[in-house]
């Protein structure tokens, strides 16, 4: 479109005492490409426990866990010092009220194991429950979400 064109229109659409705007159009395949991918998140503060072999227990004060299409799931949980562990894994089982993961790492280092979590309205995380390996050293994770 050449810049005559595009100035003619411009006047055009301001003449006289009334400005009008164009909206622009945009095609189908863009507006169907902006929507979410349909990831689900679980999150909720609350009270619980991380123990891992041969170091002291630590509170944990938040969780949230990510879980995309796929069904590869990121959990990230909030210590009370303030510092975060994060887990990722698989979704092995799943229904209205529960969701059971098999860890396969944290960051860079190894970890496996399982976590059951019972999950609520507005995908609050009523329980969770897990334990396994982190960097061969065995652990144990548990905590209520107060959102109920």
């Amino acid at each position: 479109m050449s810049n005559s064109i595009i100035a003619a229109t411009l006047l055009a659409l301001s003449a006289g005492a009334h400005t009008y705007a164009i909206a622009p159009q945009v095609p189908a395949m863009v507006a169907q490409q902006a929507q979410p991918a349909g990831t689900t998140f679980y999150a909720d503060m609350g009270e619980g426990l991380f123990r891992i072999s041969g170091r002291p227990s630590q509170k944990v004060t938040f969780m949230s866990i990510a879980i995309d299409p796929q069904k590869v799931a990121d959990i990230n949980m909030q210590l009370a010092d303030g510092n975060y562990i994060g887990f990722s894994g698989n979704v092995i089982q799943q229904n209205a009220y529960n969701l059971r993961i098999r860890l396969t790492s944290s960051g860079m280092a190894d970890a496996n194991g399982t976590l059951n979590i019972r999950y609520g309205a507005q995908q609050s995380i009523l329980n969770l429950a897990g334990n396994g390996q982190l960097d061969g050293q065995p652990f144990v994770l548990t905590f209520r979400g107060k959102m109920k």
